[in-house]
């Protein structure tokens, strides 16, 4: 165990203080072994998130080059949609590491004002409509005509906003529906967005706003989103909350107080949020990593130290 191998464990030989002592050691190799699974598995799965857009941007940068012709007009329009769509992608997905790489080191910031929550929500919505109806999927949004202030980071709640729409869409199939409401519930804003996708298991759902934890291992994304977007709720004295069966429906509930005039603010000011927990939880059944992407891991290794690097130092500075 102390030479790094985790599958080493103690035997038991008495039932005194050292039998208990064996017991510790064997429970807490048994947690390093899991949390080392689940950062080979983080790796895998940011690596293959990496390597889809990146070869979908690649394919149609050599096929717009080699077709020079005024015909191919529409193949170029096609082309270049995708690669604004996986440059997109890709730009979230980067954003997104280094927002919790910041909470990490207790370097993320958010920049605090008497806001339209209506108004941040109303274009988180707006933002998916257009995909929804290039993929068969309906976003019905059932727009209240006011909602009161909220005190908090216009950009942070429509990022948790657009996390929430944006896996309530990738858990559906064609023909889905997804609604967005909104409400007043005593001192609070409630906000719902329901899915009629695939739903989550009982024994997924205490776990699913874990860091890392993915509760479908085939279905993009790096498990750290939905935490993400928890963590920003929390800072702004709110609550998530997620009600789900398995394929049936999910309902993702955001609560947020609602501003008083009374309580004391600093339009525009900026709070630093201290470093988060890095606890981890593992799934009951944790599945291996997935043997196809092991080169993959193998060829962006410098990739990643470099990505690292970048990382570090915005968190940093």
């Amino acid at each position: 165990i102390a030479s790094g191998d985790m599958r080493v464990r103690i035997e038991k030989k008495s039932n005194d203080e050292l039998g208990e002592l064996c017991e510790t050691i064997n429970f807490m190799a048994d947690e390093l072994a899991k949390t080392e699974q689940i950062k080979n598995d983080f790796i895998s799965s940011v690596s293959h998130e990496l390597r889809t857009p990146l070869t979908a941007i690649k394919g149609w940068s050599e096929t717009l080059m080699a077709s020079a012709s005024p015909q191919d007009i529409e193949l170029a329009r096609t082309g270049l949609g995708v690669i604004a769509a996986e440059t997109e992608r890709l730009s979230g997905m980067v954003e997104e590491l280094l927002d919790f790489s910041r909470m990490q080191n207790g370097r993320f910031t958010m920049n605090k004002a008497k806001i339209d929550i209506l108004a941040e929500l109303g274009e988180a919505v707006l933002i998916y409509e257009q995909r929804a109806r290039r993929e068969g999927k309906t976003i019905r949004y059932d727009e209240p005509e006011m909602l009161p202030f909220v005190y908090g980071d216009k950009n942070r709640l429509r990022q948790v906003f657009i996390n929430i729409i944006d896996n309530a869409l990738k858990y559906s199939d064609s023909g889905a529906t997804v609604t967005v409401r909104a409400s007043v519930e005593g001192r609070f804003i409630s906000i719902a967005i329901t899915d009629t996708g695939c739903g989550i298991s009982m024994e997924d759902l205490p776990f699913v706003k874990q860091k890392f934890y993915k509760a479908n291992q085939t279905q993009r994304g790096s498990g750290i989103g939905l935490a993400v977007a928890n963590e920003i709720v929390q800072m702004h004295n709110g609550e998530l909350m997620i009600e789900s069966t398995k394929n049936v429906s999910t309902t993702v509930t955001i609560r947020l107080p609602v501003y008083r005039e009374e309580q004391p603010t600093q339009e525009g000011s900026t709070e630093t949020v201290q470093p988060l927990d890095a606890t981890l939880v593992m799934p009951a059944e944790p599945l291996p990593m997935d043997q196809k992407y092991k080169q993959t891991e193998e060829n962006v290794s410098q990739s990643e130290a470099d990505a690292g690097s970048a990382i570090d130092q915005d968190a940093t500075g």
